[in-house]
């Protein structure tokens, strides 16, 4: 596995793919920040976290939530030991069966091995109205 900055996130990002969410969080140290910045209103698990359990936390949060079908690396820039990436995604809504995905935009800085901030960027109005299409999919289905 390579050590620098850009293979750090990779590694990261690939172990979140597959769902190894243990070992996505085992690349954050203790002291990590962690954010989502869409509010919460429309996704509950995001907003800052600090350290790794509660990265890892918000991790299962969102596996209890969505299934991953894509989550790979596009372009990557370093500068230093900051990877700025996009994402290339598609995750399923777990109780409606509704299907997002896109692009978003990852920072995150990486010291000696370890991602110690990262911030991921979406686009919240989109992710807005596929949250009331989930709920209105969801309250269909059960009603």
């Amino acid at each position: 596995m390579r050590s620098d900055p850009e293979g750090v996130l990779e590694a990261g990002v690939r172990a979140y793919a597959i769902g190894d969410l243990p070992a996505a969080a085992a690349f954050f140290p203790d002291n990590a920040v962690f954010a989502i910045y869409v509010d919460q209103d429309v996704l509950p698990f995001a907003g800052q976290v600090h350290g790794r359990a509660n990265i890892l936390e918000t991790f299962r949060d969102i596996a209890a939530d969505f299934e991953v079908k894509r989550y790979e690396l596009r372009s990557i820039s370093v500068r230093n030991e900051i990877v700025r990436s996009q994402v290339d995604f598609s995750f399923c809504h777990r109780a409606s069966g509704e299907t997002i995905d896109g692009v978003m935009r990852i920072v995150a800085e990486v010291h000696n091995g370890l991602i110690t901030r990262y911030r991921e960027y979406h686009d919240q109005e989109r992710i807005r109205a596929f949250m009331r299409l989930c709920e209105q999919s969801w309250k269909k289905d059960n009603s």
